[in-house]
């Protein structure tokens, strides 16, 4: 336990030096931390939930699908001739 004591000693000193406009952003990633590491210990699938960073990918076509509309919906480069 006496570890573990180390460790929240490092860790409160570590946040003590970040900029307070920063600290919302370190809870949420704190809090991603401890799901991530919560969900490897259970071994159970992690919630889908967004971070906040990006959204969610949702789409029900399948990976052939959704390539043949990425290619599709290309604008070219500037009008370079590309071929993929």
């Amino acid at each position: 336990m006496q570890t573990k004591s180390k460790y929240k000693t490092l860790i409160l000193n570590e946040v003590k030096e970040i900029p307070e406009e920063a600290l919302p952003m370190v809870i949420n990633i704190l809090h991603s931390l401890k799901e991530s590491l919560l969900a490897v210990k259970i071994k159970k699938p992690m919630a889908k939930k967004s971070s906040g960073l990006c959204g969610i990918w949702e789409d029900d076509r399948n990976a052939d699908e959704i390539i043949n509309d990425i290619y599709s919906n290309r604008t070219g480069f500037g009008g370079r001739d590309i071929k993929l």
